[in-house]
């Protein structure tokens, strides 16, 4: 759980990546990725920050968010599953009822 706590920022940072191509908002993918490289460095991509926010340690550090920040962080963790599913960027498997029960718990939790 401690180092879920130090990859909450990388978490974001993907995260933003991942929303911002849920939007369909090209600049906004391409300043977000340019703060994932300026961060994280230039082997950072879209791509990787689709991989990174689908896996387990991104699930694990957005668990340490707040609760407001929660629930966008679970959305992009989701449609980063879906994503990498359906586009085989990596073994992961698609959104089950699970994350749907997830989010909307947390949906609730906040009002």
């Amino acid at each position: 759980m401690n180092n879920a706590i130090f990859d909450l920022p990388k978490t974001r940072l993907c995260a933003a990546v991942v929303l911002a191509w849920g939007y369909a908002d090209q600049l906004k993918v391409e300043n977000a990725t340019t703060a994932l490289q300026a961060a994280l460095g230039a082997g950072w991509s879209s791509t990787s920050a689709f991989q990174f926010m689908a896996g387990k340690t991104a699930k694990a550090a957005l668990d340490t968010a707040d609760s407001e920040e929660q629930i966008s962080l679970l959305v992009a963790y989701q449609l980063a599953k879906l994503v990498s599913h359906e586009f085989g960027l990596g073994a992961v498997n698609k959104p089950d009822h699970i994350d749907r029960a997830e989010l909307m718990a947390a949906i609730s939790a906040k009002h």
